[in-house]
């Protein structure tokens, strides 16, 4: 199931005519997990798509046009590195920010999200101010790439 949780404009609203919000698509099997972090994302004006298992990453990418994913590696539909992989292969370096969410922080695990093509590794329980920093570095797209 996907919901859509969008920021309401306001005066704040740092996004001209010519831009876009940040879009953000959160894919976690836990719902207060998800629900957390779309209140942390939505306080700064990011658009939010919620996905709460790996087989409805690519429908929700196709349609969402997020900037950025942040996925969760233990789905219980699907292993987080796989659905990583899969999006890589169908945009190339068109694809979405990557951002890995898990429990597992080693280097070893470190090392399987880069090569799964995670831009970033962020392990559970994470620091809210670090991870809205590091969402909020990244560059809004004009357009949504199609696939390769």
């Amino acid at each position: 199931m996907t919901e859509t949780v969008n920021a309401p404009a306001n005066s704040s609203d740092k996004t001209t005519p010519l831009s876009r919000r940040l879009r953000v698509l959160v894919v976690d099997d836990e719902r207060d997990m998800r629900m957390t972090l779309g209140i942390l994302l939505r306080s700064e004006g990011v658009d939010v798509l919620f996905a709460s298992g790996g087989m409805q990453v690519p429908h929700a990418v196709a349609q969402f046009q997020p900037d950025a994913v942040l996925l969760d590696l233990a789905l219980p539909d699907h292993n987080g590195l796989d659905v990583a992989q899969g999006l890589r292969q169908c945009y190339g370096e068109r694809c979405p920010v990557l951002i890995a969410l898990t429990g597992h922080s080693s280097e070893k695990d470190r090392a399987k999200t880069a090569g799964s093509g995670f831009a970033h590794h962020v392990a559970k329980p994470y620091d809210p101010d670090a991870l809205l920093k590091l969402v909020l570095s990244i560059t809004p797209r004009s357009g949504f790439p199609t696939l390769v």
